[in-house]
């Protein structure tokens, strides 16, 4: 198979303008390529704030819980108390008439 000059002629700037063609699509799929990396980076970086934030909120969910159960138990002890005193008062209910 030999090629003619003029053949040669159209044959050499094709090639040229394929191997132009394949650096920009090389090109082109690498920039792909690396977009998709930083919104991945983006996506990964956005999970973990998530998942921190929710760890946070649940800590103090759960700081708020104790807090309200330590206040339920300070009142019921208030309470508990003052059932106390008024059971304990000094001289009333401690002695009873029965010639009435």
């Amino acid at each position: 198979m030999s090629l003619k000059l003029v053949e040669l002629q159209v044959a050499l700037p094709r090639t040229q303008d394929a191997g132009k063609l394949s650096e920009q699509l090389q090109k082109q799929n690498q920039y792909h390529q690396d977009l998709l990396a930083a919104v991945g980076l983006k996506q990964e970086e956005l999970k973990r704030k998530r998942i921190s934030e929710t760890e946070e909120l649940q800590k103090m969910h759960l700081k708020k819980e104790n807090k309200s159960d330590q206040d339920d138990k300070k009142e019921n002890e208030l309470k508990s108390e003052d059932n106390d005193e008024r059971l304990m008062h000094p001289y009333l209910g401690n002695h009873i008439d029965f010639n009435g």
